[in-house]
């Protein structure tokens, strides 16, 4: 609409500082601490990197080396065992190469938090240029960040070190750059960087490929751009992975044909179903209208948008985790921005003929309607309490470096990722250790030959659920301390015989 210079000049000052205050928002939050399997595995991988090594020996107690024990009674959470001492990361290396990248601006403390904080408002950004690139106005293109950078499960995933909010931008990018080659053909080898980084970051963000295709057409020098951009990852994930697991083509998830299953569909249409509205405003129905749009927008566009939702919606609809709670629905994020625009689009075609005041009108109303939604369900969700609740892991490890003797054998599962990255105890994994079997007491024996006490650190459901100090490590115990939720028991020594 037209307006006067110093009323665009105002406005764009407000949404500068609209963003400068979301970013200090997430800095205040921001949590990406070594934590759980997968935050602790990144953070893990980046110290490893560091160091110039992939493989790190197991800490094993003395007399009692690893083939006595399961195969995972060493092994902390986000790594996998090799030959009979060693062990390597198992997730991939995108976000651990990023974070090392990042560490010598930053410091190696901050560079998890302060990389973490920039893909979030990055992707937040890229939602912006989507939107204009798509054709949409200025203050639509700022509505579909709003969304986007109001979600709940936005929110919850960008504040702790996991690689969903990178999947996210670094596909964005890839599709910007590749839609941007229409116009400029050398817009592809940018697209090709980003979907090497996107694939480092979770291999499965290869999916991206599809719309990527449609954005680049048949030029073939399009194409030969885009595996210019592309070769130097694939060649380095490639090597990584030869290195590491013994062929270019594996990674360290191993098998996952076990994890994607048919029957797998139904509760994961029903979970989407149940949370996209919650996620995404009830203005998700919106995207029904994607067939719609064919007659109103370049078919390229539609097929594009249709084909990057369908690519990852598709595929995650049969992996087993995806209808187990609404944060796992973080494995669609990278198909968020494809969807915020359908409904962009689908608003902009419905509202085509009203008036300039009504759409001024509705606008607005939409987008305190927004913010409401998306900060009543954030707070019920507690969606900004993650970057405390990962806080706990870094917590639990140095209440043990400073009550606990340093030569203790500590029992844990949820925390083992953390305390290999935070402290140099030796670590087993009580889950390794079953009712039916007596292995537990060879530890017993172990540590009792070697002078060295057993404790262990347990979640509250690893205790209550799980069972472990009855079943898996029966005996007795003595809890010596807590950490918020975090528990820290110390094993009292067996009564000699008579």
């Amino acid at each position: 609409f037209p307006v006067s210079r110093r009323i665009r000049t105002l406005g764009w000052a407000a949404l500068a500082l609209v963003v400068v205050l979301y970013g200090v928002l997430l800095a205040c939050k921001m949590g990406a601490y070594a934590g759980g399997s997968d935050s602790s595995g990144y953070l893990n991988n980046a110290r490893l990197f560091r160091e110039g090594r992939v493989h790190v020996e197991r800490r094993a107690i003395e007399g009692l080396p690893p083939e006595k024990l399961p195969s995972y009674a060493y092994i902390p959470l986000g790594f996998i065992p090799v030959d009979q001492r060693d062990m390597v990361p198992t997730y991939p290396i995108g976000l651990s190469l990023l974070i090392l990248a990042v560490s010598p601006l930053s410091g190696w403390e901050a560079a998890p938090h302060v990389t973490l904080w920039l893909h979030a408002m990055f992707g937040v950004l890229l939602m912006f240029a989507l939107a204009r690139e798509a054709g949409l106005p200025v203050l639509a293109a700022w509505f579909g960040a709003l969304l986007l950078a109001a979600c709940p499960l936005y929110l919850f995933i960008s504040l702790q070190a996991m690689s969903d909010t990178p999947a996210l931008a670094w596909c964005a990018a890839t599709v910007l750059c590749a839609w941007r080659s229409r116009r400029h053909d050398r817009w592809a080898l940018a697209a090709g960087a980003a979907l090497a980084l996107a694939v480092l970051v979770r291999p499965s963000d290869l999916l991206v490929l599809l719309p990527v295709a449609i954005g680049l057409g048949f030029a073939w020098r399009r194409w030969l751009w885009l595996a210019l951009g592309g070769a130097p990852g694939a060649v380095l994930l490639g090597l990584f992975n030869q290195a590491l697991y013994g062929r270019p083509f594996t990674s360290g998830y191993g098998d996952i044909g076990a994890v994607f299953s048919w029957e797998f569909a139904p509760p994961a249409l029903a979970n989407y179903a149940r949370w996209m509205p919650v996620l995404l405003t009830p203005g998700i129905v919106l995207v029904f209208a994607l067939p719609w749009l064919v007659r109103r927008e370049p078919r390229w566009l539609v097929a594009a948008l249709a084909a990057w939702i369908a690519a990852f919606a598709s595929f995650y609809t049969f992996y087993y985790h995806t209808h187990e709670s609404w944060w796992y629905l973080r494995f669609l994020l990278p198909a968020f921005p494809p969807l915020i625009l359908v409904m962009l689009l689908a608003a902009r075609a419905l509202t085509s003929r009203w008036p300039a005041k009504t759409i001024r009108l509705a606008g607005g109303l939409a987008a305190a309607a927004t913010f409401i939604w998306t900060g009543i369900w954030s707070k019920q969700l507690s969606a900004l309490n993650t970057g405390r609740d990962e806080s706990v892991y870094r917590e639990a490890a140095r209440w043990a470096q400073a009550h606990l003797p340093p030569n203790a054998v500590i029992a844990s599962m949820q925390t083992t990722g953390a305390m290999l990255f935070y402290t140099d105890f030796t670590l087993i994994r009580w889950d390794q250790f079953h009712p039916d079997t007596p292995l537990f007491a060879q530890v017993e024996r172990a540590c009792a030959a070697a002078g060295r006490p057993i404790y262990a650190m347990l979640f509250a459901y690893e205790i209550r659920e799980k069972n472990a100090l009855e079943l898996n490590l029966p005996g007795r115990w003595t809890q010596v301390g807590t950490v918020r939720q975090v528990t820290i028991w110390r094993r009292d020594p067996i009564a000699p015989a008579p």
